[in-house]
């Protein structure tokens, strides 16, 4: 059978993907999620012993590489179709506490998907109208005024439950409209849209998306209850600007990059405050590596920094040597129980 009478199906599963930008536009996630998993059985039979008496297909590097590449693909395709399935849901019948609670994320969050996905979707409209006065692809004036009507309604829902006044559901719509903030400019556009007096706060740590490789920094703001005149008669609650230094995917798509800007549930990108974000929620494993991280880097510390700067052969640089060492097992024992934990569980 020659390759132009094999079906594009049958092509892509015969291919070789060892990058997710190899997958053909449009292969279906069914396809790339089948590929995926044929390639994991394989690698799963290299854990059988090699007397193993069935005939086995075993795995190899371009197995592990196709399922790396697959996965991220599968992840990108999904992360792409969040705002299209967020108006779907909408549009079927869904609340948006319901739409929130699928996404395991706010109502302010998902609202905030809705209208980065929009104005993407609004902007390639228009190109390709250029291009063609007969395009339908994209979202045209009147459906894009349809999904900004739909954030209102859903910043006015989370404006009710505030106690910070008539002027929360605009705050929070100038906010959400710039979920990331990379040049002056734009931060003195967002910053003429709120009130001088209100309040301006650093967040304490940098945020990242775990597991990201390759990633770029932007800063997001956010809306915080802040507490004015606490313990007395005249005590309120005001809405105050926080902004946060937030890694986002790079390469992506703004509209990526914005998602992840926005979410409120990023960990801390430095070991020690992502080791207290992983164990406060019971998440053993991840936690306790970033521990074993910080134990080593305080052994790095203790054993070649602060040790420097003692005398050498003196009782100080004796006692740094012997915490150094102390130090650097309690960081092998606690990586070693982070291997073993989950079993534990």
């Amino acid at each position: 059978m020659s390759e132009q009478n094999i079906a594009p199906d049958a092509a892509f599963m015969a291919a070789e993907v060892h990058r997710p930008d190899a997958v053909p536009v449009g292969t279906p996630l069914t396809s790339l999620a089948e590929k995926r998993t044929e390639a994991g059985l394989r690698l799963l039979n290299n854990r059988l012993p090699d007397d193993f008496p069935h005939q086995v297909d075993r795995g190899d590097a371009g197995d592990a590489l196709t399922q790396l590449a697959l996965g991220e693909a599968i992840r990108r395709t999904v992360s792409n179709q969040r705002g299209s399935t967020i108006r779907e849901a909408l549009l079927l019948g869904a609340d948006w506490d319901q739409v929130a609670a699928a996404l395991d994320t706010t109502v302010l969050a998902a609202a905030d998907d809705l209208r980065v996905w929009a104005e993407g979707q609004r902007t390639l409209y228009h190109r390709l109208l250029a291009e063609d006065p007969a395009n339908r692809i994209g979202l045209d004036d009147a459906a894009y005024a349809a999904m900004m009507g739909a954030v209102d309604a859903a910043l006015e829902q989370v404006g009710a439950r505030d106690t910070y006044g008539p002027q929360a559901p605009r705050l929070r719509a100038a906010v959400a409209a710039a979920p990331m903030v990379d040049t002056v400019g734009a931060l003195r556009a967002l910053l003429e849209q709120l009130p001088d007096e209100m309040p301006l706060f650093l967040d304490d740590h940098h945020r990242a998306l775990p597991g990201e490789p390759d990633q770029v920094h932007t800063v997001h703001p956010s809306l915080v209850g802040t507490v004015s005149g606490l313990g007395t008669p005249a005590e309120s609650k005001e809405p105050g600007l926080m902004l946060t230094q937030v890694y986002v995917p790079f390469p992506a798509e703004e509209e990526e990059q914005a998602a992840v800007a926005a979410r409120d549930d990023l960990p801390a990108y430095g070991e020690l405050a992502r080791a207290a974000y992983y164990l406060e929620r019971g998440e053993l494993r991840p936690g306790l590596k970033d521990v074993t991280e910080v134990l080593e880097e305080l052994a790095h510390l203790v054993g070649e920094v602060a040790a420097g700067y003692v005398a050498r052969g003196s009782d100080a640089e004796s006692t740094l040597r012997v915490e150094t060492e102390r130090i650097t097992h309690t960081a092998a024992r606690v990586g070693k129980l982070a291997d073993e934990v989950e079993a534990a569980e």
